[in-house]
C-alpha cells in the first residue's frame, strides 16, 4: 500500500507516477468494464499507457479477480494487444487463475485452474485444472492424486513429455518445536505432483516437510499466514508457487517464504542446489540473489531462469523498494549467479503478491504481469518499455494497494479460436450490433438480402460490408432499413425477416429467434476457413 494519506502528504515520486484523469481517479469504477449491445458480457476495459509497434502481436491472457470483479465480469479473458475483448468464458467458468496457451501433443490448448464450473456437475471441476480446445470445449481435466488433496491455483504447467506439473497445499499436523509451537501444530504443507495427462497416472510427488526445515523460512506464525493452532488456522510455512522441469529432468520450484529457487532431484527428492534464501549456494556476481517473496520461476534453458521478484509480502513496506522481473544466468561449474537483466515497471510499482515473467519467443520481448497490481508491461529484451496497460485505476493500486482487481499471472500468446456457437446479434437505437465470442479469424461482416422470402442461397446479394471493429461491430440502418422492410436477410447463413426499422425501443434477438427478427449479416473469415463452425461455410470465407 502506498499510503492512505492525502495527496499532499504523498512522496513526490508517487505523485509523479499518478495520472490525474477520469479513468485513474476511479470515475469509471474500481474495475472499469466494457459492456456490449449484442451480448451480455462485461469485459475489462484496460487503459493503454504505452504503445510501440515492436510489441509482440499475441493476445493478452488474464484472469481478473478481486472484490471489485463481480458478476459477469468474472472468468477467463482473452484480449487483443490493444485491449479489445476476444473471449470471455464467464458462461462456463467463473473463478479461474493462471490462464495460458500451452501445447500438448502438438496442439494448442487454453489451460487454467478453476474453482468451479458453471454446470450442474460443477463438483467434478472443483479446484482442478482444465484444458480447452480451439472450440472452447473441455478436452482434458487434470486432478491431483491423494485423499483430501485439492488442486491449487499457483501452477499448471505442461511439460514436453506430455505431463502436467501442479501445486498442492495440504493441511496436517506436524512437529513445530523449532517454531516454539510444540510437537504438534497445524501447518499448510507445500506439494507438487507430476501427472500423465492422458492416463491421469501419478508420476512423481514431492512434499516440503520431508526436505525443508521450518527454520529455513522467513515467515512466522501470524494472522496472515496462520498461527498453527487449528486446521482452519494452519501455518503456511513454505508457500510453493511455481514448479518447472529443467533439462536434466529434475524440478525447479519457487519457495516464496524461503526467498529461494530450489532444484529438486527427480530421483531422491533431495535439494540439489538453492539460489537465494538462508542456504544460498551461489556466489552473487551482481545482485542476482536480490529477490524476496518471489513468484513464477521458469527454466529458460542454457542455465538461465526468469522470476518475478515481489520484494514485499504485505502492505506495510518501505516505499523505496519496487518489484521487478529478473533474468538470471547460473554457472553450475563455478556456482556463480549473474543478473542478466531486470524489468521494472515505469511507475516503480511494489506489489505484495502474485506476478509473472514471460519470454515471448516470436519477438524476443519480455511480458511482466504485476499480479496484485492490475497492470502489465511488455519490455524489449534489454529492458526498454514498449507497451503497458492497466485494467483498474491508479487509485486502486498506486494509493490503495488492496487488490480490488488483479490477475494472478498475465500471459501473451497467439491463439486461434473457432467456437461452434453462432454470432450474437441485437438491434438497438437504429443500429444492429454483431459479435462472436471467441472467434479470432473473423475480419469483417457482410449484410445480405434477397427479394423473396423463400429465396435460394445464390439469390442473396451483398448490400453492405464492414470490417470487424474490435469485439463488436455495428451496422447503421438509416434508409437501408426502410428499403429492406419485409425482406429476408442473413447472418452467417441463418435467415431473418426484416420486419421493421430498429429503434431505441427494439428488443434484442438471438440468432435462433423467430422470423420476426430484424437484421442479419454474414461473418467474413480470414484465409483460414472455419470449417469446424456451422455458421460459416468454407466457400464463404475470404
Amino acid at each position: 500500500m502506498r499510503s492512505l494519506l492525502l495527496f499532499a502528504t504523498l512522496p513526490v515520486s508517487w505523485v509523479a507516477a499518478f495520472s490525474f484523469n477520469s479513468y485513474d481517479l476511479g470515475f469509471h469504477g474500481i474495475y472499469p468494464r466494457r459492456r456490449f449491445h449484442s451480448v451480455d458480457l462485461e469485459a475489462p476495459a484496460p487503459k493503454i499507457t504505452h504503445w510501440d509497434s515492436r510489441c509482440d502481436p499475441g493476445h493478452i491472457l488474464l484472469t481478473p479477480r478481486g472484490p471489485s470483479v463481480t458478476g459477469q465480469a468474472r472468468g477467463p479473458v482473452i484480449l487483443d494487444a490493444k485491449g479489445n475483448l476476444i473471449w470471455l468464458g464467464h458462461d462456463k467458468f467463473e473463478q479461474t487463475l493462471n490462464l495460458n496457451v500451452q501445447k500438448y501433443k502438438g496442439q494448442d490448448y487454453l489451460t487454467f485452474w478453476t474453482k468451479n464450473k458453471k454446470t450442474s456437475h460443477s463438483k467434478h471441476f472443483k479446484k482442478s485444472y482444465v484444458m480447452l480446445n480451439s472450440s472452447y470445449e473441455v478436452a482434458y481435466t487434470v486432478r491431483p492424486h491423494g485423499k483430501g488433496l485439492k488442486g491449487d491455483s499457483h501452477e499448471f504447467r505442461i511439460t514436453p513429455q506430455g505431463t502436467a506439473l501442479i501445486t498442492i497445499y495440504h493441511k496436517h499436523k506436524a512437529d513445530c518445536t523449532d517454531l516454539g509451537l510444540g510437537k504438534s501444530c497445524w501447518i499448510q504443507d507445500g506439494l507438487f505432483q507430476e501427472i500423465d495427462i492422458e492416463t491421469g497416472d501419478l508420476i512423481y510427488e514431492w512434499r516440503a516437510t520431508d526436505h525443508i526445515r521450518m527454520t529455513d523460512v522467513f515467515s512466522s506464525p501470524s494472522m496472515k499466514d496462520g498461527h498453527g493452532k487449528s486446521k482452519d488456522d494452519a501455518f503456511d510455512f513454505f508457500h510453493i508457487n511455481s514448479v518447472d522441469k529443467i533439462d536434466s529432468g529434475d524440478y525447479l520450484i519457487s519457495a516464496r517464504y524461503m526467498h529461494a529457487v530450489v532444484c529438486i532431484s527427480a530421483k531422491t527428492g533431495d535439494i540439489l542446489w538453492q539460489l537465494g534464501g538462508k542456504n544460498n549456494q551461489f556466489k552473487d556476481l551482481n545482485s542476482a540473489t536480490d529477490f524476496a517473496w518471489q513468484h513464477h520461476v521458469t527454466w529458460q534453458g542454457n542455465n538461465t531462469i526468469s522470476l518475478f521478484d515481489n520484494h514485499a509480502n504485505n502492505v506495510f513496506h518501505s516505499p523505496s523498494k519496487h518489484s521487478k522481473g529478473m533474468l538470471i544466468r547460473l554457472d553450475m561449474e563455478n556456482m556463480t549467479a549473474s543478473l542478466l537483466q531486470k524489468y521494472v515497471h515505469p511507475d516503480e510499482i511494489l506489489n505484495v503478491s502474485q506476478g509473472s515473467v514471460q519470454l515471448l519467443p516470436e519477438s524476443g520481448n519480455v511480458l511482466v504481469g504485476f499480479g496484485n497490481s492490475p497492470t502489465w508491461v511488455e519490455f524489449s529484451a534489454d529492458g526498454e518499455v514498449l507497451c503497458s496497460a492497466h485494467f483498474a485505476p491508479h487509485l486502486a493500486y498506486e494509493i490503495l494497494d488492496f487488490g480490488f482487481a488483479k490477475s494472478y499471472r498475465i500471459f501473451k500468446s497467439p491463439w486461434v479460436g473457432r467456437p461452434k456457437t453462432v454470432p450474437d446479434v441485437r438491434a438497438k437505437g437504429g443500429k444492429v450490433y454483431v459479435s462472436w465470442n471467441g472467434a479470432t479469424e473473423v475480419t469483417g461482416w457482410r449484410l445480405e438480402t434477397a427479394k423473396a422470402l423463400k429465396a435460394k442461397d445464390d439469390e442473396f446479394v451483398t448490400i453492405q460490408e464492414l470490417e470487424r471493429n474490435g469485439f463488436e461491430t455495428s451496422f447503421t440502418l438509416g434508409n437501408i432499413g426502410g428499403q429492406l422492410h419485409g425482406l429476408p436477410a442473413r447472418l452467417c447463413g441463418l435467415r431473418f425477416l426484416i420486419s421493421e426499422i430498429p429503434s431505441a425501443s427494439t428488443s434484442a434477438f438471438a440468432a435462433s429467434a423467430s422470423p420476426k427478427a430484424i437484421w442479419s449479416a454474414k461473418a467474413i473469415a480470414s484465409s483460414k476457413a472455419m470449417a469446424s463452425s456451422k455458421a460459416i461455410a468454407s466457400s464463404e470465407a475470404i
